[in-house]
């Protein structure tokens, strides 16, 4: 028998509209508990597939502080650069407060079954809680984990680059357009890919090549069926470095014929050269990232082995570096050349960054670094059985972590 307090708890609900239970109170849950009330009734369905309510839980998730990143953990083959796999996975892996390790455990967000095979080395791009992902070949995969869709976009312009780095995955950038009210997605391509030289006397590089540049619109309905459109051509040629994603701009790297910074607007989709920090010449190791929601870019320069420079600057018309913090890691190996590569900011002084194959916590006020986890040695990746497996020691293993952020933005329908 159902009590007095039950039923009045009951009549209570009931009395509620909908729309203010959608607006109000399931915006705020996650997204696994949103895909159960889809199923509820029809306005409830309705409501949580509206553009309002995806972009208030948007802008929610992006309020709340940082509080996991998102693991893609993928087995590769030392003597095949093109190797693939029928299968990837995404896994989360909660962050705990400074002073603390992370629960060695990576729960699993999304296995995806591909049987057409995904190569083995990648390259992630984050936004808004979609990932995409370039391989080694002109195919990209775009994902959301939180609601579970996994599309292969239409093949790209062919890059003559892959066919003499085979073990290179040339990065693709990803934003969202606000002139056009679209998730795209950007690569570059090389029609001519010739041999670099470096000339000592002038300190600059020299290559012959013809590059080109497209982007992707998501959301056209069945998400990978629309195509590439062709932009204007990069001004220089692209370097390896991930690209700053921001609200409003691509920015990718150049070496040729010495290091610079290429801006891609998203309002006029044209390029223009823009200043980097004020570093030494050589930016063979240096990385980019973007933190705080997209709104501040930073540059990381590799001044030595193990010693970086972290530079950031706001984005917008005229670029103002400021030095950051300046990272010595603790005890390396000597000889031994490490990345630091930024994945989220807490706050004005804490950078969660992957040091090698660990991910770790640097306090630029204490100039402390602490371990988080080791992506290789002590995290257990979850299976979709619930089981758990752990990287053996000599398995080659690439690491691949971006921010995790939920979102509902669908990859198939424009629901933002």
């Amino acid at each position: 028998m159902v009590g007095s307090d039950e039923k009045r708890r009951r009549s209570l609900a009931a009395a509620i509209p909908d729309d203010l239970l959608i607006s109000e109170v399931l915006v705020h849950l996650p997204a696994k508990s949103l895909a159960r009330c889809r199923c509820v009734c029809r306005s409830w369905r309705a409501g949580i597939g509206g553009a309002a309510f995806v972009r208030r839980h948007l802008e929610l998730s992006r309020a709340r502080p940082p509080s996991s990143v998102l693991a893609i953990p993928r087995e590769v083959d030392p003597d095949d650069g093109q190797a693939t796999s029928t299968e990837i996975s995404f896994h989360r892996v909660l962050l705990p407060p400074p002073g603390r390790t992370a629960a060695a455990e990576a729960d699993l967000i999304l296995e995806k079954a591909w049987p057409e095979g995904i190569p083995r080395i990648v390259s992630p791009t984050h936004c808004d809680g979609l990932v995409a992902l370039a391989t080694t070949t002109d195919r990209v995969f775009v994902c959301n984990p939180a609601t579970r869709e996994f599309v292969a976009l239409p093949l790209g312009t062919h890059s003559a680059q892959l066919d003499s780095c085979e073990i290179l995955a040339p990065p693709v950038a990803l934003g969202f357009d606000q002139w056009r009210n679209s998730y795209v997605v950007a690569r570059y391509f090389y029609r001519e890919y010739g041999d670099m030289s470096y000339d000592e006397a002038t300190g600059e590089w020299s290559q012959d090549y013809d590059i080109g540049h497209e982007v992707f619109t998501l959301g056209g309905g069945g998400g990978g069926g629309g195509s590439w459109e062709l932009t204007q051509d990069p001004p220089h040629a692209v370097g390896v470095q991930g690209p700053m994603c921001t609200r409003r701009a691509f920015y990718w790297h150049s070496d040729v014929p010495r290091p610079r910074l290429i801006r891609f607007s998203l309002q006029d989709r044209v390029f223009q050269v823009v200043p980097r920090p004020p570093t030494a010449c050589d930016a063979v190791l240096d990385d980019m990232a973007c933190l705080d929601d997209g709104r501040k870019l930073c540059y990381v320069h590799a001044a030595a082995d193990a010693s970086f420079q972290v530079w950031t600057a706001d984005d917008g018309p005229d670029l103002r570096w400021s030095l950051r913090c300046r990272v010595r890691l603790p005890d390396p190996v000597p000889n031994l050349c490490y990345n630091f590569t930024p994945v989220v900011a807490e706050g004005d002084d804490t950078l969660v960054a992957v040091v090698g194959e660990k991910l770790c916590r640097y306090n630029a006020q204490r100039g402390s670094m602490e371990e988080v986890v080791g992506l290789h040695d002590d995290l257990q990746y979850g299976r979709p059985d619930g089981s758990k497996y752990k990287c053996r020691p000599r398995d080659p293993m690439l690491h691949c972590v971006v921010p995790y952020l939920e979102s509902l933005v669908s990859l198939t329908a424009r629901n933002y």
